[in-house]
């Protein structure tokens, strides 16, 4: 009995007890910084989708015109800002920074949109131009609505990716890491369900007013006081953190200390890392792993929001829709993620790794036979579940977004990270800088590109819809398969490897 437990703690709770005080802290940090994430995520869906001439169709505009150049504004930014101060000074700057901003848009920008936003322009462009061009107009008149997307986008970048684990990667040796940043993960698994929980209730139970759009302006005011309530935690336990466990850690380093200045290391050329992946069939298929879910999330979010539009007229009501969505999510990434190691373990690493797609294809069938049949499915829909076409491809695509982007969150970038394990070093650091980094780019920028080719010339999302179902059909084939041949290839290349990382490895076959 007392090896079990052990062997339990072991895998549940891999952390040793001079560890403790620098991994709570680290999950709170987490937990205080994904939280108001997951409330801006729902807040910037449900301002675009709401918006007066604005719709889903402005969405694959916005990440090609708009997140993309912010996010490398945002990026020399924070190179300018870092090259001048501290982790911790630039910490704070941009978390004050993003703040503030929203600050003004609850208390300031929102309620006088109507007088800044470019009316006048939009109705004359939407006169003058095709009706395919619709999503572009929404995106430039509607620039403040445009504006907070974007700046919402730069928190899960600048904050989430580059603050949270640069600083992580800093002061977490390798060895510790391989312990550690499962348990960090806990707490962005579990943000979106208290994220979500806590909006509804205060979009549901502290809200008074008689119009909707009054109370909709009130539900923004708190939910924006909530985002900054826990930003000021977030900065709390960053500030305890570099006072009571940065110095205590003998391997805690600064990007920006004179030695790694200094350093004369020949920098990672991203051709380079192209190159190599275009040699080895075992990479390319990785990346196409990475390319089929990026391609096929972004396809799928895109027509799913387009029915939420439709289906939910009052922000309010939308909002809490789509923070439900994000406790389904974080529920079950949860789950998932704790019984990641039984399963691959279990059933293997193709059964892990086909999860999501398989995921994905079962409820994409429903929504589309919602889709394209609603009149002949229609009674069945209202005699199984007493709902309309409509109102099933809702739900059909509410429950797609938590399966799939939880299974993004837990076991498909986990599935994803083992198969590098068949690798030698090189070409693991080779393939994920260009697999992780240019795979998500790519697959986002490049589906939002094939949306917006679609819209200009077909004009609405319906038309869109067939071509968009065919693509995705490719694109599940394409990343079936290769899953099939990196499983086909995995078992052999595990061999390779030294006894240990073999013997793992060959677990997960």
């Amino acid at each position: 009995m007392k090896k079990f437990l052990s062997l339990a703690r072991s895998i549940a709770w891999p952390i040793h007890r001079e560890e403790l005080r620098k991994v709570i802290s680290m999950l709170l940090l987490l937990s205080f910084l994904c939280i108001p994430y997951s409330i801006l995520r729902n807040i910037k869906d449900t301002i675009i989708l709401t918006a007066k001439a604005s719709g889903a169709e402005v969405i694959p505009f916005i990440k090609v015109w708009g997140i993309l150049p912010g996010v490398i504004f945002g990026t020399w930014l924070f190179a300018r800002l870092r090259s001048r101060f501290g982790r911790e000074k630039v910490f704070y700057i941009i978390v004050t920074s993003l703040v503030a901003y929203f600050l003004l848009f609850a208390f300031f920008i929102f309620p006088h949109s109507d007088s800044l936003n470019l009316t006048n322009l939009n109705a004359f462009l939407t006169k003058t131009l095709p009706s395919g061009f619709k999503g572009l107009i929404a995106m430039i008149c509607n620039w403040t609505f445009s504006t907070f997307y974007i700046i919402s986008e730069l928190w899960s970048v600048l904050i989430l990716t580059v603050l949270f684990w640069g600083f992580a990667n800093d002061i977490t040796p390798l060895s510790q890491a391989k312990r550690c940043y499962g348990m960090f993960n806990i707490g962005s698994n579990f943000a979106p369900i208290l994220g979500g929980m806590i909006a509804i209730f205060f979009g549901t139970h502290l809200i008074s007013g008689s119009a909707s759009s009054e109370i909709w302006h009130q539900t923004l005011i708190k939910l924006t006081l909530l985002i900054s309530f826990f930003s000021l935690l977030a900065m709390a336990v960053f500030y305890w953190i570099n006072r009571k466990v940065v110095p205590f850690e003998p391997n805690a380093t600064d990007p920006n200390d004179s030695i790694i200045k200094n350093s004369k290391k020949k920098r990672l050329s991203i051709r380079d890392c192209i190159k190599y992946i275009a040699s080895s069939k075992y990479l390319i298929c990785l990346a196409m792993i990475v390319l089929g879910f990026n391609i096929a999330i972004n396809f799928t979010d895109v027509l799913w929001k387009e029915q939420l539009k439709n289906h939910f007229s009052d922000p309010n009501a939308l909002l809490v829709h789509m923070n439900r969505v994000s406790i389904g999510i974080g529920c079950f990434a949860t789950i998932a993620g704790l019984l990641f190691s039984f399963i691959v373990r279990k059933f293997g690493w193709t059964f892990v790794a086909i999860l999501t797609p398989i995921a994905m294809i079962a409820t994409g069938f429903v929504f589309f036979a919602f889709f394209f049949c609603g009149n002949m499915l229609e009674s069945i829909a209202q005699f199984l579940f007493g709902l309309t076409p409509l109102a099933m491809t809702v739900y059909a695509g509410s429950v797609q977004n938590c399966l799939s982007k939880a299974g993004k969150y837990s076991v498909f970038d986990a599935s994803k990270e083992l198969a590098f394990l068949a690798v030698d070093p090189e070409s693991r650091l080779k393939g994920k800088a260009a697999i992780d980094g240019l795979g998500s780019g790519i697959g986002k920028s490049g589906s939002s590109i094939i949306y917006q080719v679609m819209l200009l010339s077909m004009g609405t999302i319906p038309l869109c819809a067939p071509y968009i179902a065919t693509i995705l059909f490719i694109v599940f084939i394409g990343w079936i398969y290769s899953i099939r041949r990196v499983a086909k290839e995995f078992n052999e290349k595990s061999k390779l490897l030294p006894e240990e990382t073999s013997s793992y490895a060959s677990t997960t076959t």
